[in-house]
């Protein structure tokens, strides 16, 4: 059965076909909220979060994106707010080290150590991009959406996502040859 059947039925008050949208978005969801706040136990909880919102709000969605844009907009901002609720409460001079999973699909032997220590540092300089950036390059990159879906997602233009993504890579690019260059 299809989102959107499973939408309609939600909406009827149907707690199992709900649940089923949950099982279906659950791991993905998870998924992007690590990446974006580095931290395990917040993704969980705003993973949480975001289906009990859904849940409540389930009436106001208009089905003009589909269920997951729709899904991945509520969590999104509620890593933003999560993470400028962190930020006002940390220490002065305090930064959280975010730390983003990447998959790493089985290396051969040779290249295992190389691949990790390439994701590890991929993964930090990710983790430094200003948070509109950082989100554009994980549901690009790792979601695969399209520029489209992560402008609903982020509430902004398709040109934004682009433009934003495009200065992501670029700094991404820059710090590369930086390191490239001083060893």
């Amino acid at each position: 059965m299809d989102d959107s059947k499973l939408v309609e039925l939600a909406r009827g008050g149907d707690a199992r076909a709900y649940g089923t949208l949950v099982e279906r978005h659950q791991a993905r969801t998870y998924a992007t909220l690590r990446k974006i706040t580095g931290d395990h136990d917040l993704a969980m909880d705003l993973t949480q979060d975001a289906f009990v919102r859904a849940w409540q709000q389930l009436g106001t969605f208009e089905g003009r994106a589909a269920f997951s844009t729709w899904l991945y907009r509520i969590a999104v901002r509620l890593a933003y707010d999560a993470i400028a609720r962190e930020r006002r409460l940390a220490p002065a001079g305090f930064e959280r080290a975010a730390e983003i999973d990447v998959a790493d699909p089985a290396p051969g032997p040779d290249r295992g150590v190389e691949r990790s220590a390439d994701a590890e540092v991929l993964e930090r300089r990710i983790a430094q991009l200003p948070d509109l950036q950082r989100a554009v390059v994980i549901l690009r990159t790792y979601d695969e959406l399209s520029y489209r879906e992560i402008a609903e997602i982020l509430d902004t233009t398709e040109a934004s996502a682009r433009v934003s993504y495009h200065h992501a890579i670029t700094k991404l690019r820059g710090r590369y040859m930086e390191e490239a260059k001083s060893e």
